[in-house]
């Protein structure tokens, strides 16, 4: 099979399993979707962990599962204990327990590689495990299965329709970008745009939300959405050049590694939430 179809194959069966976790599983604060976002984060930070490897030559004192306690305290935070600050809590330890670890690892190299241990660690909390608790914190809002639907349906359009518009479009615009010469700009613009009508389609037909989110507010949401997914998918490239490789793993069919499906999500959903709060 082409990676062209390993990629839509790939899709076919990962969103509709991802809206079934979020209309049919929303029990006990979706702690379903909180067990996917905790097995996201311990796989995406081991990717990472490899790629800082390759890039720095560093070998960061880590575990990869221990990044899934993020999305895990901000569950619980959400579902039980909405009273405690239970992931900047969890935050600063781990942070603290980084620090600490140093001084046992930083005498083996003298100390040689103590900025670029703690400088990675230090990512590793942030990229991918705190970004990815912002997905959490929007099943806190009103409607919450239906802002989910809207945020995946959001970041999904924009990569599929960037997608086709650079196929069809970008042939003689592309290399306006540095750190990813194959993107277009009718890729952007065309994934933008229709980011933009798929935001503004959704708040005006689905019931419910049509009265929270006016349409420029919809305008607005649909292309900062957009904007900021297109960075994340830029940062995601960015971290690869670092590393001199071509995909992030091997794990998904067609789309490379992990953090290569889920770049776009850790750089919107921050945005995504903060708008509707404003909202």
């Amino acid at each position: 099979m082409s990676s062209l179809g390993q990629r839509i194959l790939t899709t076919v069966i990962a969103v509709p399993a991802l809206f079934s976790i979020i209309f049919f599983l929303p029990y006990y604060g979706f702690l379903v979707l909180a067990l996917v976002a905790m097995l996201t984060t311990a796989l995406a930070t081991a990717e990472l962990k490899e790629l800082y490897f390759k890039a720095e030559g560093a070998r960061i004192n880590f575990p990869s599962w221990i990044a899934a306690l993020l999305p895990f305290s901000q569950w619980l935070e959400i579902a039980f204990f909405p009273q405690l600050p239970l992931l900047e809590l969890t935050l600063v330890v781990m942070a603290l327990a980084i620090y600490t670890t140093e001084l046992t690892s930083g005498p083996k190299d003298a100390y040689a590689k103590t900025f670029s241990r703690i400088g990675g660690a230090s990512l590793l909390l942030i990229y991918p495990g705190l970004l990815l608790t912002f997905i959490m914190r929007l099943t806190a809002l009103s409607h919450a299965s239906v802002f989910l639907l809207l945020f995946f349906l959001l970041v999904f359009g924009n990569d599929v329709f960037a997608f086709l518009f650079g196929m069809s479009l970008g042939k003689n615009n592309k290399g306006i970008i540095r750190v990813s010469p194959n993107k277009s700009v009718a890729g952007f613009v065309g994934g933008t745009l229709s980011t933009v009508a798929l935001a503004v389609v959704f708040c005006l037909l689905y019931p419910g939300v049509r009265e929270m989110v006016s349409i420029p507010q919809a305008l607005l949401l649909g292309f900062l959405t957009s904007v900021s997914a297109n960075i994340g998918d830029l940062i995601e490239s960015a971290y690869k050049r670092a590393a001199n490789v071509k995909d992030s793993g091997h794990i998904i069919p067609g789309r490379g590694g992990l953090l290569d499906s889920i770049d776009s999500m850790l750089a919107s959903a921050p945005v995504f939430w903060l708008l509707l709060k404003l909202f």
